[in-house]
């Protein structure tokens, strides 16, 4: 299946994450800032990267700027978690390359079914 790096500084999404996710058959690497996030990806070249906006060292927009700044990793699709879902911050998703946004609080059942939304349109 896919491999996948989810970056989350808050240990209880993580926990979500990983509950989700465990029985998928996907490679799944959590990380818990920007920073490392950046560290596995560019490791790893996962095939999907989720990254939750407000992190420290390293937020999720930098995060996403970074990925777009370098053609070994700007055609992974990246998906933006967010409490604020409003116009605004969809634009601003966007804008750092942000592919799609996953509104906090989540289910495993929406993420599950946003890893294979965005698996499914040949990524």
């Amino acid at each position: 299946m896919a491999r996948i790096v989810f970056c989350e500084d808050d240990p209880m999404i993580q926990k979500l994450v990983r509950a989700a996710l465990r029985d998928s058959g996907h490679d799944l690497h959590l990380a818990s800032d920007g920073e490392e996030g950046l560290a596995l990806i560019r490791t790893l070249r996962p095939d999907l990267v989720f990254s939750d906006v407000s992190m420290r060292k390293m937020d999720g927009y930098q995060l996403g700027d970074a990925l777009k700044a370098s053609p070994d990793t700007a055609a992974i699709p990246l998906v933006f978690v967010t409490a604020s879902v409003q116009r605004s911050q969809i634009e601003e998703a966007t804008k750092h390359g942000g592919e799609s946004v996953l509104p906090k609080p989540f289910t495993m059942a929406e993420l599950r079914a946003k890893v294979a939304e965005l698996l499914s349109a040949g990524h």
